[in-house]
């Protein structure tokens, strides 16, 4: 057995997204004297052969399977990913004795769960940079693996979640991204993705992200991320995504790292997108972001009626969002609003004085998801758990571990999905989560239409890509 750890994309999905954590882990682990081969299952006609020939000559110390997605997130849709992962577990343990350990944000939102869903026997939870590293050695010199931070594994019927330990982000060396080809995924009509920061310390109830990635803010030095991006652009990339749970949190390391970009001399050679919160957000933040190259922004603004706002978590009201779009307004910057509706509380009340507040403000792209997506360890879930939150669960009993779990207020009727309809007519600014390709949709996941346009030539946010369509048509 050779020390190699193989690293495998599993996250198909078309258009296609860059595997940014598993190269950032990969690097980590070069970085630490550790031999890494990748195969990027993204690009392989035939994904069994492919891992039939990576594996036929020499057997690696450990296989590291990327599980980026759980499902699609549509309430519509409820594609689970995990069958997928589940297939190309079993393939590996056909064709090699050496250990396949699961990682990825995917992973890290359920662990458990994936692992039952996937017949995987561990993986990482959290950060992998480290973690992996660790393994690696253990594993190399023959030691215990079970008492390693942050590893997930079954013992016996039970699966046990050792703690996991967040890796300080500013004593990593800039990464070099060169182990997957970040070019091809551009051409491919992907952004490729650069961190600032990891963590998210909001409240919002039904959020992922602070499980997957903790709820304590870590930030990467402003250098260290434009860095990176020259190392892209030197590469001929210049689409991006900072895949932030919140670029604008906090507001002063933002505006460092645009000016960072700026100072640099990239802003004209780079353009990115990014999630923001609708506060803080002000006209020096907006100024700078559009100086150093931003295309546009998706805030998750969830609701335009106060009391949902409240029941959701969030930390602003109606008139904070109005203030924003006033803001956006005087820049020009591109943006689009991300809503849920079918929260606990939700009625056709709530939802109708959204959509007005919409029309009121004159925004000018607007998401909306039915149903929310419950994800173990969220206030949502220890709501459902407690007996809290009874009705309006989907399904109803769990078949399957893993199996995507919704919330839709049984308030909204039989038909949710009808009611938005009505409520948004024939407005072109709403877009619905739906499924992908059904006219009016951003369900991305293999959206034909989407597909079409990107052969053509378009790029960038696949909501912006979507907007530009409409705003030829019209």
């Amino acid at each position: 057995m050779s020390q190699v750890i193989l690293l495998v994309n599993t996250n198909v999905v078309r258009p296609p997204v860059s595997p940014v954590g598993l190269e950032y882990v990969g690097q980590a682990l070069i970085d630490a004297g550790i031999p890494v081969q990748v195969l990027d299952l993204s690009f392989e006609a035939d994904w069994k052969a492919s891992l039939r020939k990576q594996l036929g000559s020499d057997e690696p110390l450990a296989v590291g399977v990327g599980v980026r997605n759980t499902d699609d997130c549509s309430f519509i849709s409820r594609k689970s990913f995990l069958p997928w992962v589940s297939s190309v577990v079993s393939e590996l343990k056909k064709l090699t004795a050496a250990p396949v350990f699961l990682g990825g944000g995917g992973f890290s939102t359920m662990p458990e769960a994936v692992l039952l869903a996937t017949g995987a026997e561990a993986g990482i939870e959290g950060d992998g940079e480290e973690a992996l590293a660790s393994l690696a050695r253990a594993l190399a010199g023959g030691e215990a693996i079970t008492g390693l931070p942050g590893l997930v594994y079954r013992r016996g019927e039970k699966v046990v979640r050792n703690p996991r330990a967040d890796v300080d982000l500013r004593r990593l060396p800039a990464p070099r991204r060169r182990l997957f080809d970040n070019r091809r995924y551009e051409q491919a009509g992907a952004m490729v993705g650069v961190e600032t920061k990891r963590g998210c310390s909001q409240g919002c109830i039904f959020c992922a992200d602070p499980v997957a990635r903790g709820n304590r803010m870590r930030l990467r030095p402003p250098q260290m991320v434009v860095h990176e991006l020259q190392d892209l652009v030197d590469q001929g990339v210049s689409w991006f995504h900072l895949c932030d749970s919140e670029f604008n949190l906090p507001v002063g390391h933002a505006r460092e790292v645009c000016q960072a970009i700026i100072g640099a001399g990239l802003k004209d050679r780079v353009r990115w997108y990014c999630y923001c919160s609708p506060v803080p957000f002000d006209r020096e933040l907006d100024g700078l972001m559009k100086a150093a190259g931003c295309a546009g922004i998706n805030f998750g603004v969830d609701s335009l009626c106060d009391e949902q706002l409240r029941r959701l978590g969030k930390s602003y009201l109606v008139a904070d969002v109005a203030r924003l779009v006033a803001v956006l307004r005087r820049q020009g910057l591109n943006y689009i609003f991300d809503l849920l509706a079918g929260a606990p509380g939700e009625t056709p009340g709530t939802l109708r004085a959204t959509v007005e507040k919409v029309r009121e403000m004159d925004v000018p792209l607007v998401g909306i998801a039915a149903g929310v997506r419950v994800y173990p360890h969220t206030p949502l879930e220890e709501a459902v758990v407690s007996g809290a939150v009874r009705d309006g669960l989907y399904p109803a009993v769990s078949q399957a571990p893993g199996e995507p779990l919704f919330y839709l207020s049984p308030a909204l009727g039989d038909d949710a999905t009808a009611l938005i309809d009505r409520l948004v007519g024939d407005d072109p600014r709403f877009l619905v989560l739906s499924r992908p390709s059904e006219k009016g949709s951003y369900n991305y996941a293999g959206d034909e239409a989407l597909g079409r346009l990107i052969e053509q030539g378009a790029r960038g946010a696949y909501w912006d890509i979507l907007r530009q369509s409409m705003a030829k048509r019209t």
